[in-house]
């Protein structure tokens, strides 16, 4: 029997509208060990069927090699949130566009003041605090973990919590001009105003 692996690039938006779904059911943001144990008995007892703990912290991005996942545990997840299948979870999806993942909760720049503090957390546990300066810009307070660094600026037009954050035209200190940066490639961003 061949293992069918999907390419998750390919299909972030399903893979986010379906974790997003797991975690409604199961009842918590899954964040820490325990909620993935908690999260794999859960499946377990609902489907019957197994998906160890490593495999969902690696499709929540707790863990490497979230590049490729198992039609498998597609499958398995997609039953355990009450759907025949992947595909048929997918289906379901498109027909039904209002769909929490369309209606994503958004922070645009516009709508903050000047001076408001932001703070933003990414895999693995990467935190770094922001301070809006007005003008869709912002500074870097405080940096855990990260690349960027206090006193780095960078303008943006607001954050989508569950998504990567991509910065560009970011001033970064000992390089003389603007470059890119993205945070959150794996699991997006968590922004806390």
């Amino acid at each position: 029997m061949v293992k069918e692996s999907i390419i998750i690039s390919e299909i972030k938006i399903q893979l986010l509208a379906l974790r997003s779904q797991v975690e409604e059911k199961v009842g918590r943001a899954l964040r820490l060990p325990s909620d993935f144990e908690l999260l794999a008995r859960n499946v377990a007892e609902v489907t019957g069927e197994h998906i160890s703990t490593n495999t969902l912290k690696r499709l929540w991005g707790y863990l490497e090699g979230y590049r490729t996942s198992r039609r498998f545990t597609l499958n398995v997840l997609s039953r355990y949130v009450g759907f025949r299948d992947w595909e048929d979870y997918c289906m379901n999806l498109y027909q039904n566009a209002s769909s929490q993942i369309f209606d994503t909760q958004h922070i645009d720049s516009e709508s903050l003041t000047v001076g408001t503090k932001l703070t933003l957390r990414w895999h693995p546990d990467r935190v770094v605090k922001l301070e809006y300066r007005g003008d869709n810009e912002y500074v870097v307070l405080e940096s855990h973990r990260a690349k960027l660094t206090a006193g780095d600026t960078f303008k943006c037009q607001g954050f989508v919590p569950g998504q990567p954050l991509v910065i560009n035209g970011l001033l970064h200190k000992g390089i003389d001009h603007p470059i890119n940066y993205i945070c959150g490639k794996q699991g997006g961003i968590e922004v806390v105003v």
